[in-house]
């Protein structure tokens, strides 16, 4: 089995869990309260903004221009492409992003940004792939899985999920993990060992960001 399989596979119930919380699940049927996908979308935007700055860490750190290319793509599939909808529900709810860089995050997503920020500190570029990826690969799953569910065409947020479902995003992420097993399938076991524990953390930490909506119980010692 190939590095980037195994971990997608010990993922897989995370995630699962994920598409399975309270939100989500409110979010499919159309019946989340706009209140708490507005706040949703504001921790998401403060949160967007740092993980940008991940991938110019691994820009930064990067000696290989082949490298750069693929970094530079994601950062602007993140920056540009995958904020289009964002953006349109931050306008309906009278919120521009300059608006976002007062607030502060809660702390579940703070937790996960330090996560992230830590390791973009060290340069390593192995590990920041593994801290990173998680987040659009775990959108995929989870929206896909949830876009296929009768009725969810008719949610108030098709729109939203649509955007992570579609086959063009589902495209690029196995762009992203054929970039990762290419990064990381060649090194030794206890180093891939490690690198898939911080895949693991990454989804860990995206399990306690679908629940920080409703308070419920997360995972302080997953990072």
């Amino acid at each position: 089995m190939s590095f980037m399989s195994d971990v997608l596979k010990k993922s897989i119930p995370i995630w699962d869990a994920c598409a399975n919380t309270p939100f989500v699940s409110e979010m499919q049927k159309g019946i989340l309260p706009v209140e708490k996908f507005k706040n949703y979308i504001i921790q998401d935007s403060i949160y967007l903004k740092n993980y940008a700055r991940i991938y110019g860490s691994a820009i930064y750190h990067s000696t290989c221009l082949k490298d750069i290319q693929v970094y530079y793509s994601i950062l602007n599939f993140v920056t540009d492409a995958e904020s289009a909808v964002r953006l349109s529900w931050l306008k309906r709810f009278g919120l521009r992003d300059d608006d976002i860089e007062m607030m502060e995050p809660l702390p579940q997503n703070k937790r996960y940004v330090d996560f992230l920020l830590n390791i973009a500190g060290h340069g390593d570029i192995p590990e920041i792939l593994m801290a990173a990826l998680p987040c659009m690969l775990s959108y995929s799953y989870v929206f896909r899985k949830i876009a296929v569910i009768p009725g969810t065409i008719a949610s108030r947020y098709a729109d939203f999920i649509g955007d992570y479902a579609e086959d063009l995003y589902y495209e690029k992420c196995r762009d992203w993990c054929r970039f990762g097993e290419e990064k990381c399938g060649g090194l030794p076991e206890e180093r891939k060992r490690q690198l898939g524990d911080v895949f693991r953390k990454a989804s860990l930490l995206e399990l306690d960001f679908w629940k920080m909506a409703y308070g419920e119980p997360d995972r302080k010692e997953s990072c």
